[in-house]
């Protein structure tokens, strides 16, 4: 039986446009700009750590002082996109479909708990998920594959039956790396910068991923 992991920017909601603003701001308080490309190469999939070491490169923050940036963002985030959070297509009927079929799902995501819980809370999905991973609860940032070997860990899994659903190069990346399927969603980069980094599949959103078609990759993994 497989087992569904979700990362959560750009994969339950489509979170980077409001991101992008939120980031563009920060970078303009302190007289720099956020082209669309930095994004993608700086800021996408990326833990706010390393963000806040490409926009300070000459600057050594405190542990402190990079958690109050990364909170202060993180809040100003939530602000402008509270009036406009909405799940990626298709997620919650897909989400209906695991749960009725039984199978094991998680969220591993590199955004802060209280991200993760405003968008639980807001879309009403905590109910459809067994284990739910923010930041803090790993050492090693994806690309880095412990997020999602914890989950699998957590949801009892082997790596072979895990399918993860990211849509960045980065969590791509990790996904691969932590031996996991890994179906991209093309909401943050295209299709084929997906595949080039070792998605098996890419699709736009949960509209073309039904519970056939996830269960199809259990009978392709059997056969492998």
């Amino acid at each position: 039986m497989l087992a569904a992991i979700f990362d959560m920017d750009g994969v339950i909601v489509d979170t980077n446009p409001h991101h992008r603003i939120a980031w563009r701001e920060y970078y303009h308080r302190y007289g720099k700009t956020l082209s669309d490309e930095d994004f993608v190469r700086y800021v996408s999939g990326k833990h706010n750590l390393d963000i806040l070491a490409h926009l300070f490169p000459d600057r050594a923050l405190s542990p402190e002082e990079a958690r109050q940036l990364a909170y202060d963002k993180e809040a100003l985030f939530r602000e402008l996109y509270r009036p406009h959070i909405t799940p990626v297509p298709g997620l919650v009927a897909f989400l209906k479909a695991l749960k009725a079929a039984g199978i094991k799902t998680a969220v591993a995501t590199s955004a802060p708990v209280e991200n993760l819980d405003f968008v639980m809370e807001a879309l009403d999905l905590r109910g459809y998920f067994d284990v739910l991973l923010d930041e803090s609860l790993v050492t090693h940032p994806k690309p880095d594959p412990e997020i999602y070997r914890k989950a699998m860990s957590l949801l009892g899994v082997e790596p072979q039956d895990a399918v993860v659903f990211e849509d960045s190069s980065t969590g791509i990346r990790a996904g691969k790396g932590s031996g996991a399927t890994v179906i991209g969603l093309s909401t943050t980069q295209p299709a084929e910068e997906l595949l080039a980094v070792g998605a098996d599949e890419v699709i736009r959103d949960f509209n073309e991923f039904d519970i056939a078609r996830f269960q199809g990759l259990s009978a392709r993994s059997v056969s492998a």
